[in-house]
């Protein structure tokens, strides 16, 4: 899942924004799938850091697999279940463009066990928190 986004303000600040995990919840309110992040290991973060992402069903423990700032930084989840599993790796990419600057964000979920039949399912609801959350993120900046 690709998705790109053009955010009016300098690189720096969306970098910024992008990984300042404790404050995520300053900008991005609580929705199906995420509701908070928490127990982030440094702050600030560097590659490495570890963190959970909650939702009202599952927790979701991350860590930090790129960080070259004001550039690119990328995730990597993890929730096991008994049943199966969910993996999701997201890298951000950005690009400064004149005083704005263009947001790329791919997001990769794969699933195994019994949680695969729900992939499909689980798969739109994570294209729309992949929207919801480059909204967001756009709004909080540019008001």
């Amino acid at each position: 899942m690709d998705f790109t986004i053009e955010i009016a303000r300098p690189i720096e600040q969306v970098f910024a924004l992008i990984t300042d995990l404790p404050n995520y919840s300053h900008w991005l309110p609580p929705s199906g799938l995420y509701v908070t992040t928490s127990s982030v290991s440094d702050t600030p973060i560097k590659l490495g850091t570890t963190y959970e992402d909650r939702s009202h069903q599952a927790t979701l423990r991350g860590s930090i697999t790129k960080y070259a700032p004001p550039h690119a930084v990328s995730f990597h989840q993890e929730m096991h279940l008994r049943i199966g599993s969910l993996i999701i790796d997201i890298a951000y990419r950005l690009e400064a463009d004149g005083a704005g600057t263009r947001v790329h964000r791919t997001t990769m979920p794969r699933f195994s066990g019994v949680v695969a039949l729900f992939g499909p399912m689980v798969r739109r609801s994570i294209w729309a928190e992949n929207r919801r959350t480059l909204a967001m993120m756009k709004q909080y900046l540019e008001t």
